[in-house]
């Protein structure tokens, strides 16, 4: 109602400002003819007194008050229709149907558009907001209904192992990893070899390590692959791994191959590709041949890794056809919409660090660390974000021998923080500490990696001999 009337005395104020002129355009044109005659009559004062001065002769004076009566004429007889017209001197009828116009105008449209237009369209967005919001809470309850129904069955038949796995899924897609790796490790009891089993619990494993790959789940995944070579989630989070620990070309060169090899229709594939594009920057590979291109679609795509938003066919089909420039302007557009939604709703870690990767992307490398600082800031307890800025501060001093700087190690440090046994980030600390010469804190970050790493891995003999030569 409050807005109808905004709309209402909006209207009003510009048809007063339209109106004005015209109801007082008689008493501008009174004042305008008064002040042109009081003038013409001073000017034929002054042809008189300099005649009487003889400053002119009586032709010139005749000529000067003749040329001042004529204008005198015309001033006085304006406002019959002699001289120039003015608008702001119409006649009543032009005046009447000027001033009809003004007002039935707004108040026809005003009267069609509640007869033809939606009002109730200013309230769609609340409308699609709340059902959306319902629709949530249905399906929630749903679910939960589900996993209290599984619970109590399993209970009574332990032995079900899809029953395990069901529930597994259904904790994971409720936000709740922990609970979900619990389930799955009843699934792999029973079933070792069962590489679904094993691919869903390696990712709530790393889902309960806020994105970060475990040495448990990097387990579960290569026990994945030593009985499906081509398990593309696996693949996926293997790659991931080797990503956190700073094997950029190492993750890129996984990912490459997995989309070479993967169809053109798998759901999974504009997550991948858009990896290789966030990576390839930094590898100073052309975004135009950062991408391979995937086969010929199939039936049926293979297990994938979890969903993220991500374009569809169309899109990618449409994106195919543009030219580079035309490919970057699009990606820069998208960006923007997300960057200026964050503006406006800040509180949102996960498109902060999104953002972070499109800025990478389009080698904003400035724009991208303030993005991470920002899902820093919102998400001070995500590990992901921590680690993800931690990497970008740390530069290539993550690979080569210059110590790392230490707005990096606080990151690092500040993950140890949160999630104590954080592989990579007690690897990084223990570096710092070994930097700084400070040998007997580096020894006891590693000995409490080394505990994480299996014992027989050749990563587990590296860090050992490390660890034994700050003894020597």
């Amino acid at each position: 109602m409050m807005l109808w009337l905004g709309f209402i005395l909006l209207v009003l104020v510009a048809v007063g400002f339209l109106l004005w002129p015209l109801l007082r355009s008689r008493q501008v044109a009174a004042g305008r003819r008064d002040h042109d005659l009081a003038v013409y009559r001073a000017q034929l004062a002054e042809v008189e007194q300099d005649l009487a001065r003889n400053t002119v002769s009586g032709t010139e004076a005749a000529a000067a008050r003749l040329e001042i009566q004529r204008r005198l004429l015309r001033a006085d007889t304006a406002e019959a229709g002699g001289g120039t017209a003015e608008p702001l001197r119409a006649g009543p009828a032009i005046r009447f149907a000027t001033l009809s116009a003004l007002l039935l105008v707004p108040l026809l449209g005003g009267g069609l558009y509640l007869a033809l237009g939606r009002p109730e369209a200013a309230d769609f967005d609340r409308v699609t907001a709340r059902a959306r919001a319902e629709q949530q809470a249905r399906l929630q309850a749903e679910t939960e209904t589900l996993i209290a129904r599984l619970r109590t069955r399993l209970q009574a038949e332990p032995d079900l192992v899809d029953g395990w796995l069901l529930l597994g899924r259904s904790l994971l897609s409720t936000a709740r990893p922990d609970e979900a790796a619990a389930a799955l490790d009843q699934a792999v009891a029973l079933q070792p070899d069962n590489p679904e089993a094993l691919a869903l619990r390696g990712e709530a494993r790393t889902l309960a390590a806020d994105g970060a790959v475990t040495p448990a789940a990097e387990q579960d995944f290569q026990a994945v692959l030593s009985r499906d070579p081509e398990h593309p989630g696996a693949r996926y989070y293997l790659g991931l791994a080797r990503l956190q620990e700073g094997d950029t070309r190492g993750a890129y060169d996984d990912w490459h191959a997995l989309a070479a090899a993967a169809p053109a229709d798998a759901p999974w594939l504009g997550l991948v590709q858009g990896r290789l594009r966030e990576l390839a920057p930094r590898l100073g590979i052309p975004l135009a041949t950062a991408v391979p291109e995937p086969r010929p679609p199939s039936a049926a795509s293979p297990a994938a890794p979890p969903a993220m938003p991500g374009p569809d066919r169309a899109q990618v089909e449409a994106a195919q056809q543009m030219s580079e420039a035309e490919r970057t302007e699009m990606i820069r557009g998208m960006v923007d919409r997300l960057a200026a939604r964050l503006q406006e709703q800040p509180a949102d870690p996960e498109g902060w660090l999104r953002l972070a990767r499109a800025r990478q992307v389009l080698g904003e490398a400035e724009a991208a660390r303030e993005a991470l600082r920002q899902a820093v800031q919102h998400g001070p307890d995500r590990v992901d974000a921590r680690m993800a800025l931690a990497f970008d501060l740390a530069g290539a001093t993550v690979k080569n021998r210059d110590p790392l700087p230490g707005d990096a190690v606080a990151q690092f440090q500040a993950v140890l923080g949160l999630q104590p046994d954080h592989a990579q980030a007690l690897w990084f600390v223990g570096r710092a500490a070994y930097e700084s010469g400070d040998k007997t804190a580096a020894a006891a970050h590693w000995q409490r990696l080394l505990a994480l790493l299996p014992p027989d891995s050749a990563e587990a003999k590296e860090l050992a001999a490390r660890i034994a030569s700050l003894t020597r």
